[in-house]
């Protein structure tokens, strides 16, 4: 386990309203405009909000570590090498494009296809998430590891512990999110280790085997470090790729996307890019200064944790022209970095975009459009996590 303290401490007091989680971009605006980096002192935390400061701390970790900034501690994207290393390799072959496809793509076919069926057979207009958005990615994730499916609403209970906010800005609050973190995080932990023993004796072709079967080739892999990956996998990956698809619908409906996606004037891959930057589902990334350092223009202290906000960088008006427009035609100079950058970027990337693109092929392909039922979003209110908790829509078929 890391600093526990220090992994809650994430939200900025201007972002703990419900205006601000539902539209925190003019604030990120205002901060870049103010500057590269800046000392928040109510967190002890550096913030960077520019693009090029966000992707140096993004690759530099030697200089910015990941250990001591999560909750999952244990797992790869809370490690550095040289565990980190043993610790990717051990599952990235599981994770690139050609074997996701070709491994997971028919099981997430399987399920968009009874959750769109479902959705475009409702009378009237239904919550997105809850339908389609929530489910699809857990159940996912759930076949490939080989943990049961009829678990879904606990899996969710320990998903929604772990990115918590507190509701106000009191020490009762946040020891209070605090500890429903820690106690669905042990219930996490114990529900893996047992998974993980009764696959010593009874293997599967299920990424649980497959990870138990390797910890012996590395040098650095512990089993509290397979039980932390299966469980980031399980609640991280998520609840990530369910604010993913959630502001996709959101966002092509607001912009009038859904006729040009069918009509097949913007590319539906180019279109889920843009949603990945207009809207960026995990909103900081946290590191740890392992030396006296500096980050634009600002001097670091060793030990320092310093947040990038992925959410910023991706508006950041010095390399994205009219950032603040949904524009699914634009030409990138830079790549956005709404999974990161560097050795951590996100191994679950090539996952979550191929549920996205999916998802939308067979929905779009199903309605002859979609409004929202609703006059006022409301945002998930985390301190990781942009997006809707609840998205009501009716479907046209």
């Amino acid at each position: 386990m890391g600093d526990d303290s220090r992994a809650l401490a994430v939200m900025p007091g201007e972002l703990a309203t419900k205006a601000r989680q539902l539209d925190p971009y003019p604030w990120f605006r205002e901060m870049r405009a103010q500057g590269a980096v800046r000392y928040d002192d109510a967190r002890g935390t550096y913030d960077a909000f520019h693009y090029d400061e966000v992707v140096e701390l993004s690759v530099e970790y030697e200089r910015f570590g990941k250990e001591g900034t999560s909750f999952l501690d244990g797992a790869w994207m809370s490690r550095d090498p040289p565990i980190h290393t043993d610790l990717r390799s051990m599952a990235e072959n599981y994770f690139r494009p050609s074997y996701v496809q070709e491994h997971y793509g028919p099981a997430v076919e399987r399920h968009v296809e009874r959750l769109v069926d479902e959705a475009v057979a409702r009378d009237g207009p239904f919550d997105f998430v809850e339908a389609v958005a929530k489910p699809l990615p857990i159940l996912v994730i759930a076949e490939m590891l080989g943990v049961p499916s009829e678990k879904l609403d606990t899996f969710r209970e320990w998903s929604t512990a772990l990115i918590g906010a507190p509701t106000e800005p009191t020490e009762a609050a946040k020891q209070d999110v605090q500890e429903r973190m820690l106690a669905a995080i042990d219930s996490l932990n114990d529900f893996f280790r047992d998974a993980i023993e009764r696959r010593e004796d009874e293997p599967k072709d299920d990424l649980i085997t497959k990870f138990v079967q390797a910890e012996s080739a590395y040098e650095h892999i512990e089993r509290e470090n397979t039980v932390a990956c299966c469980g980031m996998l399980l609640v991280a990956g998520n609840v990530t790729t369910t604010a993913y698809m959630t502001s996709a619908l959101w966002t092509f409906i607001e912009e009038g996307t859904i006729p040009e996606l069918q009509g097949e004037t913007v590319d539906l891959g180019d279109a889920l890019e843009e949603v990945l930057r207009y809207r960026t589902p995990v909103m900081p990334q946290k590191r740890i200064a392992r030396e006296d350092t500096e980050l634009g223009g600002v001097e670091v202290p060793e030990g320092s944790l310093v947040t990038g906000w992925l959410s910023s960088a991706n508006r950041d008006e010095a390399v994205f022209e009219n950032p603040d427009e949904f524009d699914p035609t634009r030409s990138y100079d830079e790549t956005p970095i709404p999974f990161g950058k560097g050795i951590h970027y996100c191994l679950g990337a090539p996952l979550a975009n191929l549920e996205a693109q999916t998802l939308f092929t067979e929905l779009l392909d199903r309605i002859d459009g979609a409004t929202l039922a609703t006059d006022e979003i409301t945002p998930y209110f985390s301190p990781e996590i942009y997006g809707a908790a609840e998205l009501p829509v009716t479907l046209r078929t």
